[in-house]
């Protein structure tokens, strides 16, 4: 090898370093730096002294000393509760995948530090900046627990439960709901992983679009989901459709602003219930190639969904309910072909 291969090889690897950036940044304290990799199989997060950010466990491959983990520390705000209230939300958590959202808490102490993260074997990454969903008049972002990864410290991460419109393609009792906060100066970061490619889609008030099961795993909160058989067509103008779903809406308001009254609020959250359970189900049945999930942006403001070009086999969520859920999913899968169809 001449020298020449040498000096190009020295160069290759020095550039083949994660840590490694033609301009190196300063960041003060509070500051944060989230670069993508060239494949975005993974991420370099660069926090200035004494600031701290969020993380996925098991998502940390390589950090500088003068870094400490704190886990299971909560995103958000949690108020002083009795001890009754810490376990029932810890059982939500456990089997359903709701309560309080723990995750670890990566935090630097006087000096600049680096840490690189891994999307997980065949994923990549996409980064998604809040303040600028917000600043487009964008409702908070939903998003599949499994798919998170990172997040910068001033995000707020909530779990929320499914209702029948998120249940068609969440196919998961809880989801998160995350939001920045109020300072829309300062980018709030929030990094999803998933399979092979994200994508980011706009659905401008009044468009509507198809996508397979699976493949969505954030959608903002001002849009409407549901299961469609792939044998029913589409209708040819969603604008007109969704005016007449706007006046069937308001007229529902209505009738149930005036039978309020009379019903109480553990009813109709149980009538809910059902609903999503029935949608759930129907997910879980419903196997790709046959069922769609037809998302409808009904609001004023413009809405975003995210896909990933794959997916995994199964999915449902976290907790044991998502177990189960993911078990089931094989089930249908498998008895579907053994009957060769």
């Amino acid at each position: 090898m001449t020298p020449i291969d040498f000096i190009d090889l020295g160069f290759r690897t020095f550039m083949r370093n994660p840590f490694s950036r033609p301009e190196q940044i300063s960041l003060r304290q509070g500051e944060s730096d989230f670069r993508l990799l060239g494949a975005r199989e993974g991420l370099v997060v660069t926090l200035g002294p004494k600031t701290s950010f969020f993380d996925r466990p098991s998502r940390s491959v390589c950090r500088w000393p003068g870094t400490r983990t704190i886990p299971r520390q909560s995103p958000h705000f949690v108020p002083k509760r009795s001890w009754i209230v810490n376990e029932f939300a810890t059982f939500l958590y456990v089997c359903f995948g709701g309560g309080d959202v723990k995750l670890n808490r990566i935090a630097t102490s006087e000096k600049q530090r680096e840490i690189l993260l891994t999307a997980g074997e065949g994923n990549v990454v996409e980064k998604i900046d809040l303040t600028k969903l917000a600043g487009d008049n964008s409702p908070p972002l939903l998003f599949l627990q499994p798919a998170y990864l990172c997040s910068s410290a001033n995000v707020t991460i909530e779990s929320v439960p499914c209702d029948a419109s998120t249940m068609s393609w969440a196919r998961a009792p809880y989801v998160y709901r995350t939001c920045p906060v109020d300072d829309a100066s300062t980018p709030a970061i929030l990094c999803l992983a998933g399979k092979t490619m994200i994508w980011c889609e706009r659905i401008e008030p009044g468009e509507s679009r198809d996508y397979a099961l699976g493949n969505v795993i954030a959608t903002t909160a001002n849009v409407v989901s549901k299961l469609r058989p792939t044998s029913q067509t589409h209708p040819e103008d969603m604008r007109v459709a969704a005016v007449e779903q706007d006046r069937s809406r308001a007229n529902a308001i209505i009738s149930a602003s005036a039978k309020t009254s009379s019903n109480s609020s553990i009813r109709m959250r149980l009538r809910e219930c059902a609903a999503a359970t029935k949608i759930l189900f129907e997910s879980i049945r419903a196997r790709e190639g046959f069922f769609v999930c037809e998302v409808t942006n009904e609001s004023d403001a413009p809405a975003h969904v995210f896909i990933q070009l794959n997916k995994g086999d199964f999915y449902g969520g976290s907790g044991l309910v998502g177990i189960v859920i993911k078990l089931v999913s094989s089930i249908f899968r498998m008895s579907h072909l053994s009957l060769g169809h």
